[in-house]
């Protein structure tokens, strides 16, 4: 059972990521059209963050499936 709980989590996680995957995706589709370099750092720092969650909630993700 323990083994079941496990992939069912493994699973829910990943379907977490690709949401967070979108999410970098709009993102960075967004930055293709930055008009000013203000808005495309605005655009890269965000799109930073996104990723750095993503890197966090996949090293998360690695440690519980040991």
């Amino acid at each position: 059972m323990a083994k079941i709980a496990r992939v069912e989590m493994a699973r829910v996680t990943f379907a977490e990521i690709t949401g967070l995957l979108e999410d970098v995706i709009l993102v960075a589709a967004e930055g293709q059209a930055a008009s000013d370099l203000a808005a495309a750092r605005q655009l890269c720092n965000r799109l930073g963050a996104h990723l750095r969650v993503c890197t966090t909630r996949l090293h998360r993700l690695q440690r519980q499936l040991g």
